[in-house]
């Protein structure tokens, strides 16, 4: 019987040949497969003996029976196999951090949502002046928008906001990437001004940036449409610009002329420098300016030619009276704007600040100048540290997450604010000053949402806010609730 059944065996060792083989996108082998029919055992010739024919017959189906299950025992294995590949390049391809990132297999191309999301609440204490502050809830942020890369040079990035019940373009760009040192963005994105006004909101450490940052940059900085080059390396970088108008200010006609103001334009640049870059150990240096022509002021009643006006409320977004106001200041040709910041980090402490002067050039009358400055520290109860990257601070992240491992980070703050308008030319608003004290706690849930608490003591001189043009003074109690992605 060990004659008859031998060449049942030979045949066996010929069932598992390779079939084919399935190439994944990268060009490589995902899985093989083997002939899906494979030879199958033959029982010997008949001898005439019935039971040796019948157990030759069962040692046959035995046989074809033990191929089979291996047949399929492999192709169980492949396709575990193939499931596995799968869910590597999924991983791969679409990361998860509070959003999530798609890209190509190859890293070619990424796809990212992003959004900003600040719920403010705010009660007002009114001291002097007669305005009646508005206590109340509002979102000083809320966008939504996409950002990625195509062909691993390109970056883009568009984003609108739809804070006030308005949508707003806040960004909209391309960034061509020429080598890991040099950028060039073109659209509408932040045009190179001062160390607040560059750093994300989404890192500042109070719930508003300095007064005059904002009033200075709103004349001439801020988001525009426009062209710029970026150096950036470890500790120098520096940017330069040439940009219009923001896509979001509106036009519109003066009385009954048909034709509308012409877009203002500038040139901003910032460069910075950090001596000392590491962990825990910054010191930091800039500069920045800008200078802007064919200027206009937007209101309800038209666009006025050739002024500027400058405002800024109390550190607060909740109730829009301005506590400091130049009034429209008319033939105004053009603006130049100097600045410089510093900033120091020593473990969990940090120091920082700025000073700006605005120049206000008028042909034929006398020229006015306004100018103004922050100072601030803070101190991280929790031990973190303020990280520093490309000239800008960076995001926070706790030694340990809410909810998961302890209570995040604590920040403490204070700030002086300080902005002088006093130089205006309109007679009404003439003296204007603001500052103010400001004192906040920051906690740091993770590195994406934080819950702010702001206490803020203002002054102004001569303010819109009182009637009679004197004092106005008051505290302002807010909290915000802040998520990025």
């Amino acid at each position: 019987m060990r004659l008859l059944l031998a060449p049942s065996a030979s045949l066996f060792a010929l069932l598992t040949t390779p079939a084919f083989a399935q190439s994944n996108d990268r060009g490589g082998v995902i899985d093989t497969v083997v002939d899906a029919k494979p030879t199958p055992a033959v029982a010997p010739a008949p001898t005439g003996d019935a039971v040796t024919d019948r157990l030759n017959a069962l040692e046959a189906r035995v046989k074809q029976l033990e191929a089979r299950n291996a047949e399929l025992e492999q192709q169980a294995a492949l396709n575990q196999n193939r499931l596995e590949s799968v869910e590597q390049r999924a991983a791969k391809n679409v990361q998860f951090g509070w959003g999530p990132t798609l890209s190509d297999p190859k890293g070619n191309f990424t796809f990212k949502p992003r959004g900003v999301i600040d719920a403010d609440a705010v009660a007002f204490l009114e001291h002097k002046g007669g305005y009646d502050f508005n206590n109340g809830t509002g979102f000083r942020r809320a966008r939504i928008g996409f950002e990625g890369t195509a062909f691993k040079k390109f970056n883009y990035r568009i984003e609108v906001d739809f804070a006030g019940n308005v949508v707003n373009l806040t960004d909209a760009y391309l960034q061509y990437v020429i080598n890991p040192h040099y950028l060039v963005t073109v659209g509408q994105h932040k045009a190179p001004f001062g160390l607040e006004s560059n750093n994300s909101d989404n890192y500042n450490t109070f719930l508003e940036r300095g007064m005059f940052t904002n009033a200075f940059g709103n004349a001439g900085a801020e988001r525009r449409i426009g062209a710029s080059l970026s150096y950036q390396s470890d500790r120098l970088n520096a940017s330069i610009g040439l940009f219009g108008d923001n896509e979001s200010i509106g036009r519109s006609n003066i009385g009954n002329n048909i034709s509308t103001p012409d877009e203002s334009w500038g040139v901003n640049g910032r460069a910075t420098w950090e001596p000392i870059l590491d962990t825990g150990k910054v010191l930091h240096f800039g500069v920045s300016g800008y200078y802007r022509t064919a200027l206009k002021v937007v209101n309800s009643a038209g666009d006025v030619e050739d002024a500027v006006r400058l405002t800024d409320r109390p550190n607060i977004r909740v109730d829009n009276g301005n506590i400091a106001d130049s009034g429209i200041i008319p033939s105004v040709n053009s603006l130049h704007y100097l600045g410089a910041e510093a900033a120091a980090v020593r473990g969990p402490f940090t120091l920082a600040g700025e000073y700006g002067r605005l120049w206000a050039d008028r042909p034929g009358l006398p020229n006015v100048a306004f100018d103004g400055f922050y100072i601030y520290g803070s101190w991280f109860i929790t031990g973190e540290t303020r990280p520093f990257k490309n000239g800008n601070f960076d995001r926070l992240k706790p030694f340990k997450t809410f909810g998961q491992d302890g209570l995040g980070a604590l920040e403490l703050a204070l700030r002086y604010d300080y902005l002088d308008l006093s130089n205006t030319p309109v007679v009404a608003r003439a003296g204007n000053k603001a500052h103010s004290w400001t004192l906040g706690l920051n906690w740091y849930l993770n590195p994406y949402a934080k819950l702010m608490f702001n206490w803020v003591r203002f002054k102004g001189t001569n303010t819109p806010l009182d009637p009679i043009g004197n004092e106005t003074k008051g505290d302002a109690l807010a909290t915000r609730l802040h998520l990025d992605f």
